[in-house]
């Protein structure tokens, strides 16, 4: 799936689901590409779609708005049925099958669903630091029927390259967004397909960025400071030149104290904040830079899951 179709499907999740609200601003294209560390062209390619679906709408000189009356969940995904099964057929044409036999197999496998006892697949989940690595494994190991092998973005090209052996048996490759043109470029080639995830709040979390007044002071904090200068790599990636901020990592307190000494408005990963929740004062405002894997994303990986299920049987 390409990249710019698993961002569409995600955000037209969040606008079906209320989690973006019918009249507020999306982010620009430059920010959403850079805030997201994608191209911007696959930003502009996932907005444009949005637009033709009638999700989204340009307003002259203002920006890109969620329209007052969005598609409804329904209309949405009759629009993502009818796209799947355009290329599902394009698809099984390419491999020399006839629209007979697609229908055919189809029905044998009408109502089978998942063979009680079935392995679970392997998945490769790919982040940058253990926390996050950690907590979206749990996740999709909770909410999907996937075994999760979990891996650092530092370690997966070095990796891959020197161990042939190192995907085999792996089905999908799973990471975030901000890896995803780095983890596809390690890829070897014939490799398992990628699959790039949002959390719940990369989208309003670059919202309320853009939204602060110009010279704001902003902290950023991850549990390490690697991880606190990949928040700063996006900030700046997607052009937020009107803030000035000061980065901090959890596992270092004098860190902390001295961004509370310029700050009172924290960027911060979900892990962090947990760890330094009972140091901040209660004027602090923690804008959270990622909660859980969206479940947009989630069912997303769930429908290619099946499909990959579906191959085995």
């Amino acid at each position: 799936m390409p990249v710019h179709v698993q961002l569409q499907t995600q955000i037209r999740h969040l606008i079906a689901t209320g989690a973006l609200k019918a009249g507020v601003q999306l982010p620009t294209v430059r920010q959403l590409a850079g805030f997201l560390r994608i191209n911007r062209n696959t930003a502009a390619r996932a907005l444009a779609a949005l637009h033709q679906d009638g999700y989204v709408e340009s307003r002259r000189g203002r920006g890109t708005f969620v329209t007052e009356t969005p598609p409804t969940h329904a209309r949405g995904a009759a629009r993502n049925l009818e796209r799947l099964v355009d290329h599902t057929l394009e698809r099984a044409r390419r491999l020399g099958f006839t629209q007979e036999e697609l229908m055919a197999t189809l029905a044998a496998h009408t109502g089978q669903g998942r063979r009680p006892g079935a392995a679970r697949l392997r998945a490769l989940l790919v982040e940058c630091n253990p926390p996050e690595l950690a907590q979206y494994a749990e996740q999709l190991e909770a909410e999907l029927p996937l075994q999760v092998e979990r891996m650092l973005a530092d370690e997966f090209a070095r990796r891959a390259a020197e161990e042939p052996d190192l995907l085999r048996g792996v089905r999908v490759v799973v990471t975030t967004f901000f890896h995803i043109h780095e983890v596809k470029r390690a890829l070897p080639a014939g490799g398992p397909p990628v699959v790039a995830l949002l959390s719940e709040a990369n989208i309003s979390t670059l919202q309320r960025l853009t939204e602060l007044p110009e010279g704001t002071v902003v902290g950023l904090v991850c549990n390490t400071p690697r991880g606190s200068q990949n928040i700063l790599a996006s900030v700046q990636s997607a052009g937020l030149s009107h803030l000035v901020p000061v980065l901090a990592s959890a596992d270092d307190p004098w860190s902390i104290d001295r961004m509370l000494e310029r700050t009172r408005l924290v960027v911060c990963s979900d892990p962090a904040a947990d760890k330094i929740r009972e140091h901040l004062p209660a004027d602090v405002e923690v804008i959270r830079a990622d909660r859980r894997l969206d479940s947009g994303g989630v069912e997303m990986l769930r429908a290619l899951v099946a499909d990959l299920e579906a191959a085995e049987a």
